[in-house]
């Protein structure tokens, strides 16, 4: 089975290396460039546009659900990995705040969110469950997170998290 994912357009918090919250919007999408995703998508032959219930994910999908005519429907499981209290903030914004209570978190990733978020394992298990349902006549819009924690739960280990990133508007295939 082969499934798509797609991350979200750019945002301001990309841009100016900002933990995003679940309301950052996307910036402006040339049109040029909506209208070369929007025929990639066609020519995969997807039926359906899901999408993260995140403002930014939302915004993306219904560019190309719009130039497609196609609705787009929300996972909730398909959510960017929860970082707490580290959303809206810069990492040393974040450090000045909270300081020795991300130390677990930076120690440890894998077992350990930072205060109030979701550790990497945490995120892998949602990226296995996701799987387990996931449709090849669907397009997935989602985070670089979340679909990195995807490719590790189907490579079988949640190890390689660091070494994909995922630019935003790129369509990942997995396979």
């Amino acid at each position: 089975m082969t499934i798509y994912m797609m991350r979200h357009g750019q945002t301001r918090a990309n841009m100016e290396k900002y933990y995003a919250t679940e309301d950052e919007p996307i910036l402006p999408v040339e049109d040029e460039k909506i209208r070369e995703i929007a025929n990639a998508v066609e020519e995969l032959g997807f039926r359906f546009i899901v999408a993260s219930p995140y403002l930014r994910v939302r915004q993306t999908a219904k560019l190309i659900g719009d130039v497609l005519k196609m609705p787009i429907a929300v996972d909730e499981k398909i959510h960017e990995i929860d970082l707490g209290v580290l959303e809206g903030k810069t990492f040393k914004e974040a450090y000045d705040l909270y300081g020795d209570a991300l130390q677990p978190w930076i120690d440890d990733p894998y077992t350990n969110g930072p205060p109030n978020g979701e550790s990497l394992e945490e995120a892998y298990q949602r990226a296995e469950s996701f799987l387990s349902t996931a449709r090849e006549d669907t397009l997935y819009v989602s985070h670089d997170g979340f679909i990195r924690a995807v490719l590790c739960a189907r490579d079988g280990h949640i190890d390689n998290f660091f070494r994909y990133k995922i630019e935003n508007l790129e369509i990942v295939r997995l396979k």
